[in-house]
């Protein structure tokens, strides 16, 4: 199995952490956090960081590792979780992540855009301008040089907008203009699972948790936090309302129901940046645990293990192909074909004659599985034949470069004859066995498992080491 990132999105309050968990419990392994607010560590109640409780339950990252007045980019985050995945990648299959901020995610999961470098006076401007004349002057100009981007982007969020002014302004282009290029390859693969619900009830959750933060004590961690204002960590939904307090300039009951309508708006938002993702399934908020864990062990078997490998089983008579196969099929939602249902007529008229196969018998038989192997590599198949030889496996594997594997099941003369003769209407005798494995090279690069186990002990062996 390529190793595999199981990101995991959805609007605020939608009950993110809760899923990330049970993930992380079935798949044993750790949870890499996407939230930009949660890598503060003087921002707790505000950003509903994880319980003591629930990081006890599993290994978490980028929780609260950062202090307001140390910058943090999203290219900084990109570099650091890209190495503790490389880390954890070492020692595990599943990796979870999870996390509200669209941006960080994709930063992840496709790489962030290249931007050309720009004269930092600029920024150095645009602050000044934000100070002195707020937020809608910005708004305005990015209106008038980026008019694309104005329409997807937060406007609310005087960072967001002074990044796309500097780029532009700096580089004579829109911002626009520098998205959605070819980015990063990652040598790993991405599920995602999106969580949705009406939007009265994400906005009912909401509410409650913004009055649930204010009798945790979020007034008091506000007010804490008044001196460092200014610093792009509190530019956040449930400090800068609460500032207003502090200021005079509402009361608080105003201010909590600015918390509420902006989170909210924030809400709305997360989903209409989450819905582009095409390739997310979608869980309901109010998902039964283990339809949920089924679903996703399906998807991850369709899409993620095995969807664009062809496996040959292969061995001697006697081996147990027909039935492993069969097993692994099942296991892996993949086709199952059995080799000598294939066979031309003229090969099973000399089989039936008591003939043995030559060669040139075999060639036209291994070419027609090879054209079987072509026709279903795009979602996989299990095809079980002898493949003795290696010029047989080549004939079987051609033009499938590294869409194939090799399952070898092997076990001793002693064992497979007796099996052999344990079965009605299947012994074989001994001269034709030995035949076969004088004839037989063993490939040096298959996945090997030994039949001296039940036909469930190695389908799981095979699995596992898939």
């Amino acid at each position: 199995m390529n190793k595999l990132l199981i990101s995991i999105i959805g609007p605020t309050a939608i009950g993110k952490t809760k899923l990330a968990l049970l993930l992380a419990r079935r798949f044993k392994t750790d949870i890499i956090s996407a939230d930009s607010r949660q890598f503060f560590k003087e921002m707790s109640i505000g950003t509903a960081v994880p319980s003591t409780n629930e990081l006890s339950l599993a290994t978490h990252h980028f929780i609260q590792h950062k202090s307001v007045t140390e910058p943090y980019s999203v290219g900084d985050f990109e570099r650091d979780a890209i190495q503790k995945l490389t880390q954890l990648f070492r020692k595990k299959n599943v990796v979870i992540m999870v996390g509200g901020s669209g941006l960080y995610v994709n930063a992840i999961t496709d790489g962030l855009n290249t931007f050309p470098n720009i004269d930092p006076t600029i920024r150095q401007q645009l602050n000044s301008d934000l100070k002195k004349h707020g937020l809608q002057l910005l708004q305005e100009k990015l209106k008038k040089v980026d008019p694309a981007y104005y329409e997807k982007v937060d406007i609310y969020n005087p960072q967001r907008i002074i990044r796309a002014l500097e780029v532009s302004i700096g580089s004579g282009k829109p911002y626009s203009s520098f998205l959605d290029k070819p980015k990063s390859i990652r040598d790993f693969k991405v599920l995602t699972v999106g969580i949705k619900a009406d939007r009265a009830l994400i906005y009912d959750r909401i509410n409650k948790r913004v009055d649930v933060m204010m009798d945790q004590g979020l007034l008091v961690e506000a007010k804490s936090l008044l001196s460092f204002r200014n610093f792009n960590a509190l530019q956040t939904v449930g400090y800068k309302e609460l500032f207003r307090y502090f200021d005079g300039d509402w009361t608080l009951e105003y201010a909590i129901s600015e918390i509420k309508k902006n989170t909210r708006r924030f809400a709305k938002r997360q989903l209409t940046w989450f819905l582009k993702n095409e390739k997310a399934i979608w869980v309901d908020a109010d998902y039964d645990q283990n339809a949920m864990l089924k679903q996703i062990e399906e998807e991850i078997k369709k899409q993620v293990m095995l969807r664009k490998q062809i496996l040959f089983v292969m061995g001697v008579s006697g081996s147990g192909k027909t039935t492993i196969g069969k097993r692994l099929a099942k296991k892996l939602n993949i086709s199952f074909f059995d080799g000598d249902d294939f066979h031309p007529e003229a090969n099973i008229k000399k089989m039936s004659e008591g003939n043995a196969l030559n060669d040139d018998d075999r060639q036209g038989w291994l070419e027609r599985l090879n054209q079987l192997a072509l026709k279903h590599r795009a979602n996989g198949a299990v095809i079980v034949c002898s493949a003795l030889k290696p010029e047989y496996r080549t004939i079987l594997s051609s033009n499938l470069k590294e869409q194939h594997l090799f399952i070898y099941l092997k076990g001793s003369f002693e064992l497979i004859n007796t099996r052999l003769a344990q079965r009605e209407n299947h012994y074989m005798p001994k001269g034709l066995l030995q035949s076969q494995f004088d004839t037989l090279v063993e490939p040096k690069e298959a996945l090997t498992v030994s039949i001296d186990q039940t036909p469930k002990e190695m389908v799981n062996e095979i699995v596992s080491k898939l």
